[in-house]
């Protein structure tokens, strides 16, 4: 199956998935990174390694790296020899083969022997999962905004006042395209949006202050100023600018994500207690890579075990 477009290929993401429950595993104490990118003792080029752990055990570094296959074919003795030797190349105290569909017997004996510990990543059913980490749903609240209208005034004069947001010569159709560069600087040849306004807007103040969440929309208005040597395309042809007044509908809004619809997964290997871990995903395009997860060994009886975590990018508007 191919990504779909600003997604991460399905492998991808199996990585990072194994990245984001090793760092959960211990989160104290460890740095980790996926991808990594790792000097090769030998040749002295960089050799990529799909994630890697550091951590420190007194006074001395350590380093583990990660390998991950998401096929579905069971893994067999090649696949450790590889990991075995790059391994030893890039002076790994461990590497950790992690595997969707586990690993041959010959595999397991070569991997015993070569300092390569196994780990298999499969998906569980509702039922399979710790109850402890059974919760009914989970919510993302998003912040939405839509133009309720966009008021243009022409240019007067240089002596310049805060008009009245009825003080209108016009105003743009209801349909206009957002992300058009209708706005021109007739000196410099700048052109922008009515989005690059809102995104403006946003480096300057925060519009959604005092917003509640799941109300009904608040309408706000803003004035952009111009002195003159900037024109808007409207239906009739370019008007000189003097004043956007852009008028803006904003709500908070939930998205409910059902326990069934989350991402279950365990984390096993014969020489460790299982890990379970159950990650919300947010569906929505602009809340992309929002997650909450919870994870906690699989036979855990203590909430005390319960590793929570909440993950948004920080460049999100």
């Amino acid at each position: 199956m191919s990504a779909s477009e600003g997604q991460d290929p399905e492998w991808r993401e199996f990585e990072r998935l194994v990245a984001r429950i090793e760092a959960d595993a211990d989160p104290g104490n460890v740095t980790v990174n996926s991808p990594d990118r790792i000097r090769c003792k030998i040749t002295g080029q960089l050799r990529e390694v799909d994630a890697s752990i550091r951590t420190r055990i007194g006074t001395a570094e350590v380093l583990l790296t990660i390998e991950c296959r998401r096929r579905t074919a069971i893994q067999d003795v090649t696949w450790i020899e590889q990991l075995a030797a790059k391994k030893k190349a890039i002076g790994a105290d461990r590497t950790i083969a992690v595997s969707a569909s586990g690993f041959t017997d010959s595999a397991r004996k070569v991997a015993e022997q070569s300092g390569v510990s196994l780990r298999e990543l499969s998906e569980i059913a509702s039922e399979d999962v710790n109850s402890l980490l059974q919760v009914d749903f989970v919510l993302f609240w998003h912040k939405a905004c839509a133009i309720s209208r966009v008021g243009i005034r022409k240019f007067r004069s240089l002596d310049w006042k805060m008009p009245e947001p009825s003080d209108l010569d016009c105003t743009l159709p209801e349909d206009t395209d957002p992300f058009a560069s209708i706005f021109r600087n007739e000196e410099t040849g700048a052109a922008w949006s009515l989005n690059d306004l809102w995104l403006q807007l946003q480096e300057a103040t925060d519009p959604f202050e005092g917003i509640e969440k799941a109300q009904s929309p608040v309408f706000r208005t803003v004035c952009f100023p111009y002195p003159g040597e900037v024109t808007v395309t409207t239906p009739d042809g370019p008007v000189r600018l003097g004043d956007v007044i852009l008028t803006v509908a904003l709500w908070v809004e939930a998205e409910h994500i059902p326990f069934d619809e989350a991402n279950r997964v365990e984390y096993s290997s014969g020489d460790i207690d299982a890990i379970q871990r159950v990650e919300f995903s947010s569906q929505r395009r602009m809340g992309k890579n929002q997650r909450i997860s919870l994870q906690l060994p699989k036979h855990s009886e203590s909430i005390r075990d319960l590793r929570a975590g909440f993950f948004q990018p920080s460049n999100e508007k």
